[in-house]
């Protein structure tokens, strides 16, 4: 049997804590990525619903568990955030199919962060298979 350089098994050990600490990191991502998607998609249902029904009053949430019953004032009107800060005005039609495309442009991140994260399971679990046989040459 060969010798098992503890420098090595450590090396590896550290290997294996960052491959865990990345992939909590993308997890962590796709969970926000998730509830990002489920808003757009809850936003564009609302706006599906206000233009079925127009003159209907709608609840505002305002914080703290609080909300209000308000009535839509500019009908087919909304302020969208693009990013940066910047708000536009659209009517629920742009805006549904704006929200729509990011909703497909977040299932395409997900996509690409599960597969990273399959990835990294991967290759941890490698490294936990050389560490585990490193233990067993250091105990024979």
């Amino acid at each position: 049997m060969e010798n098992v350089d503890p420098r090595e098994v450590q090396m590896l050990q550290q290997y294996l804590n960052e491959f865990s600490q990345e992939i909590e990191a993308y997890s962590a991502q796709l969970q926000m990525l998730e509830q990002r998607r489920i808003e757009s998609l809850t936003a564009v249902d609302t706006i599906n619903t206000i233009k079925e029904n127009p003159d209907n009053t709608v609840l505002l949430q305002i914080g703290g568990g609080a909300s209000l019953k308000v009535k839509i004032v500019e009908a087919d009107k909304t302020l969208l955030n693009i990013g940066s800060d910047v708000i536009v005005e659209r009517n629920y039609d742009e805006t549904s199919s704006y929200l729509k495309d990011r909703v497909k442009e977040m299932e395409a991140l997900e996509k690409k962060i599960t597969e990273s994260i399959s990835q990294l399971q991967k290759q941890a679990k490698e490294i936990a298979k050389k560490i585990e046989s490193a233990y067993k040459q250091m105990q024979a």
